[in-house]
């Protein structure tokens, strides 16, 4: 088997940008009510809640200037109910989306790397570990295993885990787990929007980290993925994180970079 750096190159630019964007944006509009999407500035704002992860702004201004009038929009929709206002800013945003967030005093929320490769392409090994879809009676045991690896602990409340649970009936989502000796260790998501499998929701619980499972999720997704017809799979972590080291060593490269901007519903610009 060929090493993960003899992987297709993958050109970035604006257009690869805008692709995986959308590709993110398509799958959280699919764990979005109708009433919660927004289609504003060439991009989508998304409410699903004062705090949830999945209220924020995507892809605005990658294929043009934002008006203030526009980011008013997003404003009155993502605040909706008085939470925080999450926009995502890329270095191929148009310069008028980072000047207009810098006239409302948005913040530093977050930084991620955005990382890519091409489909189909070479997987390294991955250990014996059993990884594979989940079953349609096995949507708790997804959530409750992802939801302690997130949480690093074992004991859950169940508002916790119901917190995954919408993962397991996203349109165009498949959800995998690792088994190690018939017990769930892990899991992770894939979506798959016009040719792009973009890889998401990865953990690993704590007494089993060290094992290549992260590595293990990662490799069969890809192969179910390129079953799928994908040329392109993406994921975002955060810098210099053991999430980003183990993507890399599947043969991923940082694409570009993009930055969380926030701020409060109740600020005054």
């Amino acid at each position: 088997m060929q090493p993960p750096s003899s992987t297709r190159p993958v050109v970035v630019d604006s257009q690869l940008a805008r692709r995986v964007e959308l590709a993110q944006a398509a799958q959280n509009r699919d764990a979005t009510p109708p009433d919660g999407v927004l289609e504003v500035a060439g991009g989508l704002a998304f409410f699903n809640g004062p705090g949830s992860p999945l209220t924020q702004a995507i892809a605005l201004g990658l294929d043009g200037p934002v008006s203030a009038e526009a980011l008013d929009q997003v404003e009155s929709h993502l605040g909706r109910e008085g939470g925080p206002i999450p926009i995502e800013l890329l270095p191929f945003s148009h310069a008028t989306l980072a000047q207009e967030l810098s006239r409302r005093r948005y913040r530093v929320n977050e930084f991620q790397q955005v990382l890519v490769r091409a489909l189909p392409g070479p997987t390294p090994e991955t250990g014996r570990a059993e990884v594979r879809p989940i079953h349609p009676d096995e949507a708790q045991v997804f959530a409750r295993t992802v939801a302690r690896a997130f949480m690093g602990r074992e004991e859950l409340s169940d508002e916790e885990a119901a917190l995954i649970l919408p993962l397991t009936t996203q349109p165009g989502t498949c959800c995998f787990l690792a088994f190690v000796d018939g017990e769930p260790a892990g899991g992770g998501t894939v979506s798959v929007h016009e040719g792009v499998a973009t890889l998401s929701g990865t953990g690993v619980r704590e007494r089993f980290r060290g094992m290549g499972l992260q590595q293990a999720l990662i490799g069969t997704r890809l192969e179910w993925a390129t079953r799928q017809g994908c040329t392109l799979a993406a994921s975002s972590t955060l810098p210099a994180s053991p999430s980003q080291r183990n993507m890399e060593r599947m043969g991923f490269v940082i694409a570009y970079p993009k930055v969380v901007m926030v701020r409060d519903a109740a600020d005054n610009r």
